[in-house]
């Protein structure tokens, strides 16, 4: 029986030196640097207060959203026979 629990023990011993020796090395790689989804966070669909009986008309804005740095996409959206303007901002 004795000998049976020391070969555990030295089982489960080497067991967990490999575990402490691997465990270091994934400790120490470092995470991978993204910064798109904690910007990405901040960002919401918007609407902006401009309803046109045109969507052209509606597109024709585009530019002038797409102008600010927290835009990142406009689009038109058809809402009651009227469109209406809606940006991707922060």
């Amino acid at each position: 029986m004795r000998i049976r629990h020391a070969l555990a023990a030295t089982a489960v011993g080497a067991a967990l030196a490999l575990g402490a020796a691997a465990a270091p090395a994934v400790a120490a790689t470092p995470a991978p640097a993204s910064a798109g989804p904690a910007i990405q966070a901040g960002y919401t669909w918007q609407y902006t207060g401009e309803y046109f009986k045109a969507k052209s008309a509606c597109d024709a804005r585009a530019s002038y959203f797409l102008a600010a740095s927290n835009v990142k996409y406009y689009r038109c959206i058809s809402e009651g026979g009227l469109w209406a303007g809606q940006v991707y901002a922060s």
